[in-house]
């Protein structure tokens, strides 16, 4: 005996209706339901960490829950970032850090993580150009008169780093590979103990991200020459840019980023990324970024995700490059 059309389609209704109505009811995301942690794979108090404390606060306010900044620092950051590469992928434990993200693998052979397959971008959130920076001993010298000093072409002028493969050592590199300079590399221990060595006299010069640079001209012992960025900082107006000193390519930025860990669910890094962009759009935010001498990105994740892969390959050939291959081995 056949079903009257009509009561069949009246049973579909219904049942389309109770099932709507049992998917309606299904709980929606609960993230975040409590504190998200941000590990910072450096020490306190550098440019990465002032980014990040102001990031937490925005962050908190956007997702109503508390963000905690936990600086993991240790063989060069190496020791943070992989213990967020092996944290749950829940959203819970991000990880904010910089340039060294890319290279530290490639100087390491066991760094413990791989930066392109264990971590999902959620954005980038500010550039940092490198500053550089001269002992008052150089201080009335033009950038042109420091090249012209035999002592530039002979190893006879130290500069200080953060350490090998640090933005502050690769940014040094590539400008002497413009400009033909060859400066003594002196790698430190962090920022900090770079800094320290030159406001001490016990080297001549370093390149610095802008982000922590205020602090260390507040010394009066250290002056900045000149800025590897093709504009001109806000921070720093009166300090020219390589290219107005007529040298070109010598640009290196240190940029900073925010990650999870791979296999977090897209619908939870859809979320982070756009707090990110609500923090990233607050005019007060953006004033207090560029205040530090910093830029603040528009990256979501996807763009962030190109420009990493297209950022491994160039740092990848330069950390190959003889000088600093050879520097290593």
């Amino acid at each position: 005996m056949s079903i009257p059309f009509n009561r069949f389609l009246c049973a579909g209704l219904m049942l389309l209706g109770l099932l709507t109505g049992a998917y309606a009811q299904q709980p929606r995301s609960s993230f975040p339901s409590k504190a998200v942690q941000t590990v910072v794979p450096n020490e306190p108090g550098g440019g990465l960490d002032l980014v990040a404390r102001l990031l937490a606060k925005g962050l908190a306010s956007s997702l109503a829950q508390a963000v905690v900044v936990v600086n993991r620092s240790g063989a060069s950051g190496n020791i943070g970032t992989a213990s967020v590469a092996r944290a749950e992928p829940d959203g819970y434990t991000l990880l904010l850090t910089g340039i060294g993200h890319l290279v530290s693998p490639l100087l390491h052979s066991r760094a413990g993580y791989e930066p392109l397959k264990d971590f999902e971008p959620i954005a980038k959130i500010a550039t940092a150009p490198n500053v550089l920076v001269v002992h008052e001993s150089l201080k009335g010298m033009s950038l042109a008169q420091l090249l012209d000093d035999p002592r530039s072409r002979s190893a006879g002028i130290a500069f200080a780093s953060a350490g090998y493969g640090h933005s502050s050592h690769l940014a040094a590199e590539v400008f002497m590979a413009r400009t033909g300079a060859r400066w003594l590399h002196v790698p430190y221990r962090g920022t900090g103990p770079a800094s320290r060595a030159l406001i001490a006299g016990e080297v001549q010069l370093m390149f610095i991200p802008a982000g922590s640079v205020k602090t260390l001209l507040a010394t009066g012992t250290a002056h900045a020459l000149a800025v590897a960025h093709p504009q001109r900082l806000e921070s720093l107006p009166a300090t020219p840019t390589f290219a107005e000193l007529g040298i070109r390519g010598a640009e290196f930025s240190q940029w900073y980023g925010l990650f999870a860990p791979a296999g977090t669910p897209g619908s939870v890094t859809t979320l982070l990324q756009d707090a990110v962009a609500s923090f990233l759009a607050d005019n007060t935010v953006r004033r207090q970024l560029e205040s530090l001498g910093l830029e603040p990105s528009t990256m979501g994740k996807d763009e962030f995700t190109a420009f990493l892969g297209a950022e491994a390959k160039r740092l990848g050939a330069l950390v190959k490059s003889e000088r600093v291959e050879g520097a290593l081995n």
